[in-house]
């Protein structure tokens, strides 16, 4: 049974249900040593709250001293007042902690606090008065008070002390919100801004420009308005497909975004001042100023994820901490960019140990810099290569992990049609290596990370990712461990090392050319923490071997790509970065899909289900040994188009092939 103090301080710190669901983890699942662990996390979180309540009580004792002082000043208040305040303040602080408690005013992230923690400290002193003032009154007439008057404390103190310690309470909590609009406007006196919209966002930006002396030229609606309309006294120019001519016309030099759903508006921002030199900012959605962890400022620039028409990411939270508080989890390839956030958010769900490993030491170094492990969670970093069976079965017996998250892998499309060996080795034997290191122990899920290049591949990386998908699902139907196989797909992450829009930014840096290899082609686009956000969603959904796929929103046409981000750069295509059409690289897709054929839904809007048949396990068995024994001691051309029709063949259930004998492979070329 945990102690009633450490009960109070989870319900307070953490809110009634987490707090439940956290205490109920702590008494069913663990020990004494990690009932310890997990209490010192929670001591550590409040002590930030009980300096908040020191604070509190300061503020407070000034407040109502303060009152008194005030209503002294006429001499309305005999001299005996000063005595019986101070020693009736004990109970006035007390009172007003206590409501502070019950009415949640601890705990919160007050960086990024809004209206509704602003009611929860107004209830809170208004409860603390009213039960001040009821106490008065009962001490009074009940006759306790001998004396000057028949009160402890003046009715008139106590309401005007309950005012002022309101404003005081208020702007200690509130301090960084209150400027924090102001810091993210430190523009040049000189720039003459357009907002983009007409809602109340774009009103109150508009509003706190005043005290830096910005000349907010007016509005510009994201449609058909009446000539003559004002927002917030100031009038509304005209429209956006108009915002070219504006810019130029009234000189305008910043043209800030202040609308809902932005994203579609800045796209089509940045299109029709393609031409034009103007500086183009957001004021965030309100989802982003939320979650966001760095508290910055208000109001930023435009960056390329503005531009991406995609749904805001929803996590379960609940169910992702289901399958990953306190378990061990081993994480592949956490020295990647998608591995690498991987750790980075399952850390935050707690578990008890996290394995980050990698065959790339630098990588692996680099990461445990960034990565904060909670209190009670280790972070052990592995230095091991998936294709060593042997020291990942090591691995794997020294740390029983529960949850795997298989993000190794090579991914490099040119590359890999260059060493398709090198694929096979890592991608497909890798994969192998740990499925079958894995099986028979204590795990529990196991997910692969997958991509889109898998549906009808035309290149050795998404041919030996499809591989990968189907000795995924192919354990599945024959692991009777109890253990949940599944792997999630999805489109291109942004920042991703290699992918297009790090090459982008660094082709623009050096002032150009930018190269795409076909004007028509287009890709998904998703960040990394989002994508990993939805795969961690996926691996809780998960049940039998599925193939998920990630709602990434619209396809991006790589050349608008391109424009718009030269365009960020405070550069025009053409004129200052040329954009320079090269051909398409071996291997690669003008189109990438998502699924071949219509896909399932899931309990989850932004995640799907893929419908994809895989050769019976013997017959995987036998093309996988192919395979590597290909890769060490045959040709590429050969190795290449085996691989390809192996990932692209449609697989009923039933359906063998006969394999090619070993003396036909010739050395490589």
């Amino acid at each position: 049974m945990l102690p009633r103090w450490l009960l109070a301080a989870a319900h307070i710190r953490l809110g009634q249900k987490r707090a439940d669901a956290v205490i109920k983890r702590f008494t069913g699942k663990f020990g004494a040593s990690s009932i310890g662990a997990r209490a010192a996390t929670l001591l550590a979180q409040l002590r930030a709250d009980i300096s908040f309540a020191f604070v509190d009580a300061m503020v407070i004792t000034v407040a109502y001293l303060s009152a008194l002082g005030v209503m002294s000043l006429d001499g309305g208040l005999a001299g005996v007042w000063w005595t019986r305040v101070l020693v009736a303040l004990p109970v006035i602080i007390a009172v007003h902690l206590l409501a502070n408690v019950a009415m949640g005013a601890y705990g919160h992230v007050w960086e990024f606090a809004s209206i509704s923690e602003a009611r929860r400290v107004i209830a809170a002193t208004f409860w603390a008065s009213a039960v001040l003032i009821l106490i008065t009154l009962g001490l009074g007439d009940f006759e306790l008070i001998e004396g000057t008057g028949d009160r402890a404390v003046p009715l008139s103190v106590l309401v005007l002390g309950s005012m002022i310690s309101l404003g005081f309470l208020g702007a200690v909590r509130f301090r960084s919100r209150l400027f924090s609009f102001h810091r993210g406007l430190r523009l040049d006196a000189r720039d003459r801004v357009l907002i983009l919209g007409t809602s109340k966002r774009a009103a109150d930006l508009a509003r706190y420009t005043g005290p830096y002396e910005v000349d907010v030229v007016g509005f510009v609606s994201s449609g058909p308005t009446p000539k003559g309309r004002r927002l917030a006294n100031l009038p509304i120019v005209g429209e956006l497909e108009d915002i070219a001519s504006l810019v130029t016309t009234l000189n305008v030099q910043q043209v800030i975004v202040a609308s809902e759903g932005a994203s579609v508006l800045a796209r089509r921002l940045v299109d029709l001042c393609v031409d034009i030199d103007v500086r183009l900012r957001i004021v965030p959605d309100l989802d982003e100023l939320l979650t966001g962890y760095d508290g910055g400022p208000d109001i930023r620039d435009l960056e390329i994820e503005d531009l991406l028409l995609r749904p805001s990411v929803t996590t379960d939270l609940v169910a992702v901490e289901s399958i990953i508080y306190g378990k061990t989890v081993l994480v592949t390839g956490a020295g990647g960019s998608i591995g690498s956030e991987i750790v980075n958010q399952v850390l935050r769900f707690m578990p008890g140990k996290v394995i980050a490993m990698d065959h790339d030491e630098t990588h692996i170094h680099d990461n445990m810099v960034k990565w904060d492990a909670p209190a009670g969670t280790e972070l052990i970093p592995a230095l091991c290569d998936i294709r060593d069976k042997k020291k990942l079965r090591a691995l794997i017996a020294k740390y029983e992990p529960q949850v795997v998250y298989h993000a190794a892998a090579h991914k490099h499309v040119p590359i890999l049609e260059e060493w398709p060996e090198e694929a096979v080795k890592t991608n497909i034997v890798g994969t192998n290596n740990l499925l079958k290191v894995v099986r028979g122990t204590e795990i529990e899920r196991f997910v692969l990370i997958s991509t889109d290049k898998t549906v009808d591949p035309k290149g050795v990386m998404g041919a030996s990712k499809r591989m990968a998908e189907m000795l995924v699902q192919s354990a599945a139907n024959t692991d009777i461990g109890g253990c949940i196989y599944s792997s999630v797909r999805f489109g291109n992450v942004l920042g991703s090392r290699g992918s297009v829009v790090p090459t982008f930014m660094e082709q623009i840096r050096a002032g150009g050319p930018v190269t795409i290899t076909d004007e028509r082609m287009t890709r998904y686009f998703m960040t990394i923490a989002e994508a990993v956000q939805l795969v961690l969603q996926a691996s809780a959904l998960a049940e039998r071997g599925e193939v998920f796929v990630l709602d990434m929103g619209q396809p991006v046409r790589i050349i608008d790509l391109a424009h718009r981000m030269i365009r960020l750069g405070g550069l025009v295509p053409g004129r200052d970065i040329e954009v320079k059409v090269v051909g398409a690289r071996p291997g690669e897709k003008l189109v990438e899909e998502l699924a071949h054929g219509p896909l399932l839904s899931s309990s989850h809007p932004q995640i799907n289900i893929a419908e994809n048949k895989v050769p019976g396990p013997d017959l995987l068995k036998h093309s996988v040994r192919q395979l590597k024994q290909m890769s060490t001691t045959g040709g590429r051309r050969e190795l290449k188009e085996f691989l390809l029709a192996l990932a692209n063949r449609e697989w009923p259930n039933d359906e063998t092939i006969d394999l090619r004998e070993t003396n036909e492979v010739t050395q490589w070329t």
